[in-house]
């Protein structure tokens, strides 16, 4: 008789995570509020702190009045599969999402709203340096979280690159002078910076370096992308989204249509791919993997990538979903597909050692 009891509460539990997994409007405006995912300790992003939530959170409790419900907090952390918990049904929106072809593609069941604001990035210098670009930099130190988009814009410029884990560790260095200045994502840039009459922060919105950011929901719950969608719209039309921005120094989107207005990012643009797979893996991979895949650098035990016959789809998972407990970083939102192909045509086209 237990096993029976068991099996029907696996029955009834299974039953309940689906309804979970498909929760449309009209379910949730009659329990009354909307579930949210976010990170408790992401500052200025989110936080469960009340007395500074974070701007992710603050808009997202007016797009759920807007909705006509309150919003739930469902705190996980995020610096590990992030969106996952949206994908398994514990909560209906996950705000911070970038408007982009790209991410369309590898996730296909996610629908991300109009962008609220446009994430660029900061260069963080003294506040007497004047008026600095990263053309100015040339020949000195820039620090940069490792394996960032920042990262790999500066390696096409005449910098220095300081690398360090995180980009709090990064602006932490430009505030102690071991590096004449950081590149950081702007919200966090801004953030740290706050208070400091030594530090000044520098929008740098070039190409490749602005993401516009929307709400992001699942397409299988009827209604709700749509009706996110126009809560969006609602919370810029009104101007309460950029007061909630302004209050963390940030610039609401100025265009609110559902496509970017930039490109997505490109590292190179080169029509032979194993030259753009060269410049990449220089950038990328070198560090660990040796020059030309031979080996000795920071990972000098590693196997010779240059040696590597394990077949495409191998690789394509290594480079896209990194490997547990290992210094291998997943490079999925860093690299597109394209840019994964060209280091595997790079790398199976030099002669074995």
């Amino acid at each position: 008789m237990w096993l029976r009891g068991l099996a029907l509460a696996a029955l009834a539990w299974a039953a309940g995570a689906e309804a979970a997994q498909h929760e449309g409007l009209e379910s949730i405006r009659q329990r009354g509020y909307l579930r949210i995912c976010a990170d408790p300790s992401n500052l200025p992003y989110s936080s469960n702190d009340p007395a500074a939530p974070g701007f992710e959170v603050e808009l997202a409790r007016l797009i759920a009045a807007e909705l006509g419900v309150t919003a739930r907090l469902e705190w996980r952390a995020t610096y590990v599969r992030a969106i996952k918990p949206l994908r398994d049904g514990a909560c209906e929106l996950f705000m911070g999402l970038p408007v982009d072809r790209r991410f369309r593609e590898g996730n296909p069941w996610i629908a991300v709203s109009r962008p609220y604001y446009t994430m660029t990035h900061g260069l963080v210098t003294r506040a007497d340096a004047g008026s600095l670009t990263i053309a100015d930099l040339k020949g000195q130190r820039v620090a940069v979280e490792l394996a960032s988009i920042a990262e790999f814009y500066v390696a096409y410029r005449d910098v220095v690159r300081g690398l360090y884990k995180t980009q709090e560790q990064a602006f932490q260095a430009a505030a102690r002078d071991e590096a004449v200045a950081a590149f950081l994502w702007f919200p966090l840039a801004a953030w740290l910076a706050r208070g400091r009459a030594d530090l000044k922060v520098v929008a740098v919105s070039d190409e490749g370096l602005a993401f516009p950011i929307g709400a992001g929901v699942r397409k299988r719950d009827p209604g709700l992308a749509e009706a996110i969608d126009a809560a969006v719209e609602r919370v810029l039309a009104s101007g309460q989204a950029q007061e909630v921005l302004a209050r963390y120094g940030i610039e609401s989107a100025r265009r609110t249509s559902r496509e970017p207005s930039c490109s997505p990012f490109v590292l190179v643009q080169e029509k032979d791919p194993r030259e753009t797979g060269r410049a990449l893996f220089s950038t990328a991979c070198s560090r660990c993997h040796g020059a030309e895949g031979v080996g000795g650098g920071t990972g000098g035990a590693l196997p010779k990538l240059r040696n590597y016959d394990g077949g495409y789809d191998k690789f394509y998972r290594l480079v896209w979903e990194g490997r547990k407990n290992t210094a291998m970083a997943a490079f999925k939102g860093i690299l597109s597909p394209d840019e994964v192909r060209a280091l595997y045509e790079y790398l199976t086209s030099l002669p074995r050692q």
